[in-house]
């Protein structure tokens, strides 16, 4: 679960605009929360492919969104784990079908009712001497703050179908980022200041300190040397049946 999480969060978090060229946001992220960790983040963005390294947490993730895999790469125990989007969407399946008897009122303490979206435009924002727009999302127990860059897009083609995957996300849980996903969708730009709290106590800012629009070089996307390899999703399918 946690890893799913993480990966759809990161995934969800990471931008709403498409087409465009080569991107690299650094950012200085800070907070508290499960998934918070102190740090300088580097997204590295072209037409197929999209990477998140953290230096804070020294945990990686690279999403191949042609080969629909998704990478998960923990330097400190030098191990990567790889998931394709279907391994990810059948485990998802199954947790949908284990929390079905879970009562709404569980779901509901921890994010909070989410079938209501509100949406505030807060105004004309600067980050890093570029103008954004700032807009506040409050769905259920989660508030996200962003400053949107209207000049930059992100390159990723098929971001939304990619993204319809999170929709799979069982009970509560998969309403909430259905919901910020199509609220996301509809705004123009790239986050350059995210905040997130409230969600499972989550305050987490992420602010870039550097924006390019260079041509990544392919070494960008290569996978560290000597790291075991994991099959993350035979993994979480063994987790599964092991709780039937």
């Amino acid at each position: 679960m946690r890893y799913l999480l993480a990966s759809a969060v990161s995934l969800l978090l990471s931008a709403s605009a498409l087409l465009g060229s080569d991107l690299t946001i650094t950012s200085a992220v800070t907070g508290k929360g499960a998934l918070a960790k102190d740090g300088v983040q580097t997204q590295y963005f072209n037409a197929s492919k999209m990477r998140v390294n953290h230096a804070g947490s020294k945990l990686d993730s690279m999403v191949d969104y042609g080969q629909e895999v998704i990478f998960s790469i923990d330097h400190g125990k030098k191990v990567i784990t790889k998931m394709t989007f279907k391994d990810m969407q059948e485990a998802m399946q199954s947790m949908e079908e284990q929390m079905a008897g879970m009562p709404e009122m569980v779901t509901r303490m921890m994010f909070g009712d989410v079938a209501e979206v509100k949406v505030e435009q807060l105004g004309p924002d600067t980050v890093i001497g570029r103008p954004c727009k700032k807009v506040r999302i409050t769905l259920g127990k989660m508030v996200q703050e962003l400053s949107l860059d209207p000049s930059i897009q992100i390159p990723v083609k098929d971001y939304a179908k990619a993204m319809s995957m999170l929709n799979r996300m069982p009970g509560q849980a998969g309403l909430l980022f259905k919901r910020v996903y199509q609220e996301t969708a509809k705004l123009k730009g790239t986050p350059l200041r995210t905040r997130v709290t409230g969600l499972m106590g989550m305050d987490v800012t992420t602010e870039a300190t550097a924006v390019s629009t260079a041509p990544l070089p392919e070494s960008t996307w290569a996978l560290p040397a000597g790291y075991a390899m994991k099959d993350g999703g035979k993994e979480m399918k063994d987790a599964m049946k092991g709780k039937r």
